[in-house]
């Protein structure tokens, strides 16, 4: 326990990619914005709305690459065993995507109780994801940073277990299942009925529920790479 919660914490020792970064991107996306539709908002009639929220989980997604690739040498180079280093970086990154969230939570509701920043903004929240419930909406920000988090950490561990060979097998996996389900949907004709279902997806179930069963799978595949993986 000891040894996880020390890995936990080394994590901070580079808090520039954890935290500085993340947050620095996300708050020079949200002031980008507010300029540009504060100017524009004379001018454009729809309600203003932006993706720039993607932008800390996609910040994220690379810190946790970086994990794995400077901090996993590092750490069993001090004697860190696998096992621990994992849950270390687990426990860590729970932690953080449960700050993370409480954060962007507490920034939409500022957002909605100022009427979208005095201009009819949206940013912290998506209209057609929106959730009413509270604990599901927490949830739906806390929720992606996991999945993209161990969908980070395990792509970098199949480079580090088994190289290039790896990434270039996992790009060709990826490459025949995405290109041949694009194929078979086009000629059966899928496309409408694959937008009615996920039309008829609540917002829960796009932020919460289906990220959450991806994540799972994630986890345990990265836990068993990581016990093979070279530094």
């Amino acid at each position: 326990m000891n040894r996880t919660l020390t890995v936990a914490r080394l994590q901070f020792v580079a808090w520039p990619s954890m935290v500085g970064w993340p947050w620095g991107i996300l708050a020079l996306s949200f002031l980008i914005n507010l300029a540009l539709f504060t100017a524009m908002n004379e001018t454009v009639d729809a309600t203003p709305t932006t993706g720039g929220l993607a932008s800390i989980y996609v910040v994220m997604f690379v810190a946790c690459i970086n994990v794995i690739t400077q901090d996993f040498p590092f750490a069993i180079g001090l004697g860190v065993s696998r096992r621990s280093f994992y849950l270390g970086n687990v426990l860590q990154f729970g932690g953080q995507a449960i700050v993370y969230a409480a954060a962007l939570y507490l920034l939409s509701m500022i957002e909605e109780a100022t009427g979208g920043w005095g201009i009819d903004l949206t940013f912290f929240g998506i209209p057609f994801l929106w959730v009413e419930n509270p604990v599901l909406r927490f949830l739906g920000f806390a929720i992606p940073f996991l999945l993209l988090g161990f969908l980070g950490i395990a792509i970098a561990l199949v480079f580090k277990r088994w190289g290039v060979n790896g990434m270039l097998t996992l790009s060709t996996v990826a490459l025949v299942v995405i290109g041949g389900t694009v194929v078979l949907a086009t000629w059966r004709g899928w496309w409408s009925a694959i937008g009615g279902w996920f039309a008829d997806q609540s917002g829960a179930a796009l932020l919460v529920g289906w990220p959450a069963l991806f994540t799972l799978p994630l986890a345990a595949a990265s836990y068993l790479i990581i016990r093979r993986a070279t530094p």
